[in-house]
């Protein structure tokens, strides 16, 4: 076992610690590529553990958040459980947002809206309610980033979510699925009302003022398509019809709302078994 810091908040301690976390995280990603940040949780997990002698419980917190150590425990191995578990409560409910969360501007990712998506459009169709969904992308995003750098960018996308969050209800679902790509849930929602609520936000982002490139303004296109409760149509069907929507927005000038054709979620009429002309024999015998 390599030598322990003498006193992890003792900035040689400190250092010392730090390299031979990242030496760890460089071996393992080298042997293993699939252990980045990015990667889902799934599967099977591990847990190491690291003896740090003068560390308290107390002082882990300020260790992991100078060192970017919020996925890793501490824990202690004498002394009062009590505030460990406690804290491994808080952790275990950070893990959880970070897991279904997009880091740079806090809404659900697409995992969320995934489990989100099956959730409602099952609901939708057990009660026979409308259930609309939207795709908005924001117009030009490329080039934002390619003139003014991705902190532009990320400014851009940040304020994005600010102005979802506060133009939608608290029932519904705003998420980051994509680079400059969001989409919406609107439970119990038909075309018309969510149309309404979509143009309100395209009002909204062509309000906003970016701290970056002398005030650029913002815009995006949004694709909708909505169901009526009725068939059995996945949450795909429904996503692939607000990518259409969202397609034709984009050719047909951006900075608007397309909605898709309401999919014909009726239970398909069964074909029948007799002709026309079979038919009148029957009822009329001629």
């Amino acid at each position: 076992m390599p030598t322990p810091p003498p006193d992890a908040l003792d900035p040689a301690g400190r250092e010392l610690l730090s390299r031979e976390l990242e030496t760890l995280r460089q071996a393992l990603l080298a042997r293993h590529p699939g252990l980045a940040p990015e990667l889902e949780r799934d599967g099977d997990l591990l847990a190491l553990l690291r003896l740090v002698p003068g560390l308290s419980l107390d002082q882990w917190p300020q260790v992991s958040e100078t060192l970017g150590l919020k996925d890793w425990l501490a824990v202690p191995l004498n002394g009062d459980d009590a505030p460990f578990l406690e804290q491994l409560g808080r952790t275990l409910e950070d893990l959880a947002f970070q897991t279904e969360h997009d880091p740079l501007t806090g809404l659900p990712n697409r995992r969320a809206f995934d489990r989100t998506m099956d959730r409602e459009v099952e609901r939708s169709r057990r009660a026979g309610v409308s259930l609309s969904v939207a795709v908005l992308d924001l117009d030009n995003f490329k080039r934002l980033n390619d003139t003014h750098g991705h902190p532009c960018g990320d400014e851009a996308l940040v304020e994005t979510a600010r102005i979802l969050l506060t133009g939608i209800r608290r029932y519904d679902l705003a998420a980051r699925i994509g680079g400059e790509e969001f989409a919406l849930v609107f439970p119990e929602t038909g075309m018309t009302r969510a149309g309404r609520i979509l143009e309100r936000i395209l009002e909204s982002l062509r309000l906003v003022r970016l701290g970056c490139g002398n005030g650029i303004r913002l815009t995006a296109s949004v694709g909708l398509a909505c169901t009526k409760g009725r068939g059995e149509r996945s949450p795909a069907d429904l996503l692939e019809a607000a990518d259409k929507a969202l397609y034709q927005a984009k050719g047909d000038g951006k900075d608007r709302v397309v909605t898709a054709p309401l999919l014909n979620l009726a239970a398909p009429v069964r074909a029948t078994l007799v002709e026309a002309n079979e038919k009148r024999f029957l009822f009329t015998g001629v």
